[in-house]
C-alpha cells in the first residue's frame, strides 16, 4: 500500500479537523461507505499521517496563561541539534521551517511572567549558539483547522 494521500484522504482529514465525528458521519459527508472510512483512517494511522490520541486545546487565556511564539534563526548545520535540545523543554509545538526562521516554537507561561519565560528560553538557546530570536506573545487562541493546499 502506498504512502500517498489522495483526495478522499484529504476530505476525511479535513472533516476530522473540524471536530469529533463517527465513522458513519464521515461516510455520509464524504459519500463513501463506513468500511471505506474505517480502512482509510486505519491506513492514515499506519503510514503516520495521523495518530489516535485524546487531545484538548484549552483556552489558555481562561487558564491565566499566555502563549509565546518564538522564531529562531539558526545556521542550517545546527538546526537538528537545536531542535533536539528544544524538544527537551516544555514546549507545545516545535516546527522546522523554511522562510524567515528555521525553527518556530510555541510555549506557554503564566500570564504576567512572559518576560521571565522568554529570558529563560533565550539564555538556554544562546548556549546552543542561537543569537537571533524573534518573539510574539499571544493573548487569545482562535480556530485551528486543516485545509489541504
Amino acid at each position: 500500500m502506498q504512502n500517498v494521500v489522495d483526495e478522499l484522504d484529504k476530505r476525511i482529514l479535513h472533516e476530522l479537523c473540524t471536530g469529533i465525528h463517527s465513522y458513519d458521519e464521515l461516510a455520509r459527508t464524504c459519500s463513501v461507505t463506513r468500511n471505506t472510512v474505517y480502512r482509510r483512517i486505519s491506513r492514515l494511522e499506519r503510514i503516520q499521517v495521523i495518530s489516535r490520541r485524546i487531545m484538548a486545546i484549552p483556552n489558555f487565556s481562561k487558564l491565566g496563561l499566555s502563549a509565546i511564539l518564538i522564531g529562531l534563526d539558526v545556521s542550517s548545520g545546527d538546526v537538528d541539534m537545536v531542535m533536539k535540545a528544544i524538544e527537551q523543554r516544555p514546549v507545545l509545538f516545535l516546527w522546522k521551517t523554511y522562510g524567515d526562521h528555521q525553527i518556530v516554537v510555541v510555549m506557554t507561561c503564566e500570564r504576567g511572567f512572559e518576560g521571565q519565560a522568554i529570558s529563560e528560553f533565550r539564555r538556554s538557546v544562546a548556549k546552543l549558539g542561537v543569537n537571533d530570536m524573534h518573539v510574539s506573545i499571544g493573548y487569545e487562541w482562535g480556530k485551528i483547522s486543516f485545509v489541504p493546499c
